[in-house]
């Protein structure tokens, strides 16, 4: 460690450039990993948020709950296979205030008092069919609790009564409708876009797909749809060959030389990755409300975890190359 930690203080330069270079390299991986996170958040948040393990959808829907309706007997296949199964109804639509307000929105609903329906934030549930409950981003368009929503398809109104969180689909915020307003938008029928199986092995899901005509059971996933570092490390181990072997001459063992690069490694990747992960989560804290960006701790844990485990990993060349340096080759910079 004393050998790492003074080799580090002697090159300060050469090291704060590697630690620059892992640095940047960690700040441009989250920050467009929060990027793509953000973007599938916005894009399927509503469908994300369910601890759902299949879909029973249309089989040529191509795995798209707004494409997807599934018929009666599928329907009644489903249920005789399973008495925990739960219809989902979606689709895009527009909606006005009957002022200055316009958005588009994707409608859902759910059978009434479905465990998928999600929590109120702000304003209050719905407590009679024509109330509605709409993710907060609805705001950002002008609307708010209290505000009369206007449905251009179906020509229905509706009241808004409360906001929900991360309840979005297609780019657009989630209403939540009523099974019976649902049920209206449909001409007197609830259209099934899929059927939701909260528990199911494969072996069961297999089955069942067995047994539908015009349906397919299609998993949770499939509804959502750096060793450059070792390099570096390697290249500045052969820059010192020369200095590894003068100090194996006059006594220093492998072991501890391996020590001081591994140790130096770890506090290069520890600092460097820190530093790229609070300048990543003060970059996202800057950006545009209206900007998809989400980068939860789980995933930058995974990608701290991913480059530290490269660097550490890479360190492996680096050290094989100490531990089998020959002092008097290396003094003599590899002559015979």
């Amino acid at each position: 460690m004393f050998l790492a930690m003074r080799e580090l203080a002697y090159a300060k330069l050469r090291y704060a450039l590697i630690a620059l270079i892992m640095f940047l390299l960690s700040l441009l991986v989250l920050f467009v990993s929060g990027l793509a996170q953000g973007l599938a958040t916005d894009n399927a948040a509503g469908i994300m948020n369910m601890d759902a393990d299949y879909f029973v959808l249309d089989e040529e829907a191509e795995n798209q709950l707004t494409r997807s309706i599934v018929s009666e007997t599928d329907q009644e296949a489903v249920a005789s296979f399973s008495d925990k199964a739960e219809p989902i109804g979606i689709h895009m639509a527009q909606i006005e205030d009957g002022e200055d307000s316009l958005a588009d929105i994707a409608f859902m609903s759910f059978e009434n008092g479905s465990k998928w329906f999600p929590e109120v934030i702000e304003g209050d549930a719905p407590t009679a069919p024509g109330e509605i409950v709409a993710d907060k981003s609805l705001k950002s368009e002008g609307f708010a609790v209290g505000s009369s929503v206007h449905d251009s398809a179906s020509d229905m109104m509706f009241t808004l009564v409360g906001f929900s969180e991360n309840q979005r689909y297609g780019h657009s915020p989630i209403l939540h409708v009523s099974e019976e307003d649902w049920t209206e938008m449909g001409g007197a029928e609830f259209i099934t876009s899929g059927l939701i199986l909260e528990s199911l092995t494969s072996d069961d899901a297999e089955q069942l797909a067995s047994e539908l005509d015009e349906g397919a059971v299609v998993s949770h996933s499939d509804v959502l749809s750096a060793f450059v570092l070792a390099a570096f490390f390697y290249v500045m181990t052969i820059q010192k060959l020369t200095q590894f072997g003068i100090l194996k001459a006059i006594g220093a063992r492998s072991k501890e030389l391996a020590k001081a690069v591994f140790f130096q490694i770890v506090i290069l990747s520890a600092v460097s990755v820190g530093l790229g992960i609070g300048a990543t989560l003060v970059v996202g804290n800057l950006l545009p409300n209206g900007m998809p960006f989400h980068l939860d701790f789980e995933l930058i844990g995974l990608l701290a975890a991913l480059f530290f485990a490269v660097a550490v990993l890479g360190s492996l060349l680096s050290l094989v190359k100490v531990i089998k340096v020959d002092p008097l080759e290396a003094i003599g910079g590899g002559a015979e």
